[in-house]
């Protein structure tokens, strides 16, 4: 008797679950009627909505308060035109546009400017070095640079193209400069190195040629003066020398 009521039961149970598929459009269809309660549908904005002021809407859509917005002109630009941050990273700078004075151990004082941008991955440099003890004895030049990598890279790699002159007493050197600069951004903005490498050809051939090597450390301790620290090794036919200096950079 057992085993007849245990074969029965599955087979029950089999005719229970397949009315209860056959029945399960109608009674799932009749229980969102009856409750009401559907997925959302969204209502579209009014036409007095679509012409308000973009700042005013976002405000009432980020619960804002209207005294934060107006008082705040960073929220209302990227209220009104949000920015692209990625892009932003990618294309700021590392190592800002700075005008540099240094004196270093050989006696020698050195302006520049460095790395004024003139377009996306263009910039130009320049700079004029003195012996204050003898004043016949600079140099000076500039160079056209174009960074491989956007600004924004922590390592960028720049190839350099410009002008240098190299004067002692009554000879001088100088001619088209060549050659590359790196960058290593230890921190963004605030801590960076900096080296260049590049040779001199002079116009005439008989004057030789020369090479110039610079390393430069830089720290900010604002966010408009650096502090600097350079070391500069040239080798020409005029001069071998090797200096260190140190410095401030302002950055405008």
């Amino acid at each position: 008797m057992a085993q007849r009521s245990g074969k029965r039961f599955p087979f029950g149970v089999l005719i229970l679950w397949t009315g209860l598929l056959l029945e399960w459009p109608v009674w799932a269809n009749a229980s969102v009627s009856m409750s009401g309660e559907g997925d959302p549908v969204p209502t579209p904005l009014s036409a007095t909505s679509a012409t308000q002021d973009p700042v005013s809407l976002t405000r009432v859509d980020l619960g804002l308060d209207g005294q934060v917005v107006e008082d705040s002109p960073v929220l209302r630009r990227w209220l009104q035109n949000p920015p692209n941050l990625l892009d932003e990273i990618r294309n700021t700078p590392v190592v800002p546009t700075r005008l540099q004075a240094n004196f270093e151990s050989s006696s020698h004082w050195r302006i520049g400017l460095q790395d004024l941008r003139l377009a996306d991955r263009l910039t130009l440099s320049g700079d004029y070095r003195q012996s204050s003890q003898d004043p016949d004895m600079r140099q000076y030049g500039s160079e056209i640079r174009y960074f491989l990598a956007p600004m924004g890279s922590l390592f960028n790699l720049a190839p350099q193209l410009g002008y240098r002159a190299l004067e002692q007493e009554n000879r001088s050197l100088s001619g088209v400069s060549y050659g590359a600069f790196a960058v290593l951004a230890l921190a963004p903005g605030a801590a960076d190195l900096t080296g260049s490498y590049s040779w001199v050809a002079p116009r005439e051939p008989q004057e030789g040629q020369a090479t110039l090597a610079e390393v430069t450390a830089a720290y900010a301790i604002s966010p408009s003066f650096r502090l600097s620290a350079r070391y500069s090794l040239r080798n020409s036919t005029l001069t071998r020398e090797s200096s260190l200096g140190f410095g401030v950079e302002w950055i405008p």
